[in-house]
C-alpha cells in the first residue's frame, strides 16, 4: 500500500496544534493568555494556550487522485506575483459532497452561500473574503493524509461565528491537510508541496459572490 506523501508531517505537534487552535508566535511558541475560568479558585495562573478556530480532529482520512477538494480563498489578499498554485497552499479543505451540503443548507436558509460558510466553517471576516472557490484534484498515484472533524468556534474583530457541536448532524466536517499553509513560519516548502501533491489541470474556480450563490437568487 502506497504512503502517503505527507505521513512525516503526522508528527509535528506544531502542525498537530494548529490544526486544533493552538496559536504560536514567530519564534514557533506557544501564546498564553489569561485564563478565563470565572472561579479564581480555579484559574491557572500561568494562563492557557490562545487558540482561535481549528477543529476537533476526530479521525483521520486519506484522499486520491480521484476525490475533488474545495476551500475558500481571497484572491484580493494574496501578495503580487501570487500564482494558481498559492491558492491550494493551505492545510483547510472541505469534500466535494460537503460543499455540495453547504450550498444546499444556504439556499434552504436563503442566505449567501458566504454567509453559510462562515456559519458553518467558522470563518470571520479576519479569516477570509471567502470570495472565491478552488476545486482541485490530487495526482495520479499521490495520497494525501488529512485530520478531520467538526470545526472550533473563531473569532474576529466584532464577530464571533460559533459551531454547536451538540448537534452533531449540522455541523460539516472540516479537512487539516499536514503539510500545507505556512510550515515553520514560512510558506516556501507548503508551496512546494502543493505544487507537487495537487493536479493543476483539474484547477477550476468558482466565484462564491455569483447571483446562483447569492441569497437574492435562492429564493
Amino acid at each position: 500500500m502506497r504512503q502517503e506523501v505527507n505521513a512525516d508531517y503526522f508528527r509535528n505537534s506544531r502542525l498537530s496544534g494548529e490544526a486544533e487552535g493552538l496559536e504560536y508566535n514567530a519564534s514557533g511558541l506557544l501564546v498564553y493568555e489569561p485564563d478565563p475560568n470565572p472561579d479564581r479558585a480555579q484559574a491557572n495562573p500561568a494562563g492557557v494556550v490562545k487558540r482561535n478556530g481549528g477543529l476537533i480532529t476526530r479521525r483521520r482520512i486519506t484522499v486520491y487522485a480521484g476525490d475533488t477538494m474545495m476551500r475558500f480563498v481571497s484572491p484580493g489578499r494574496m501578495p503580487p506575483g501570487s500564482a494558481p498554485v498559492d491558492m491550494l497552499n493551505s492545510p483547510w479543505w472541505i469534500e466535494l459532497d460537503r460543499m455540495m451540503l453547504l450550498i444546499d443548507r444556504a439556499r434552504t436558509a436563503n442566505v449567501d452561500l458566504i454567509e453559510m460558510a462562515r456559519r458553518q466553517l467558522a470563518l470571520p471576516d479576519v479569516f477570509t473574503d471567502a470570495n472565491l472557490i478552488v476545486a482541485v484534484r490530487p495526482k495520479p498515484g499521490i495520497i494525501i493524509g488529512c485530520w478531520a472533524g467538526p470545526g472550533l468556534t473563531a473569532t474576529g474583530p466584532g464577530e464571533r461565528r460559533i459551531i454547536a457541536h451538540e448537534a452533531p448532524h449540522l455541523y460539516l466536517d472540516q479537512l487539516y491537510m499536514p503539510g500545507l499553509g505556512r510550515i515553520g513560519g514560512s510558506y516556501d516548502e507548503g508551496r512546494r508541496n502543493a505544487a507537487s501533491w495537487f493536479d493543476l489541470a483539474t484547477l477550476k474556480t468558482y466565484d462564491a459572490t455569483a447571483p446562483g450563490f447569492r441569497a437574492s437568487a435562492m429564493r
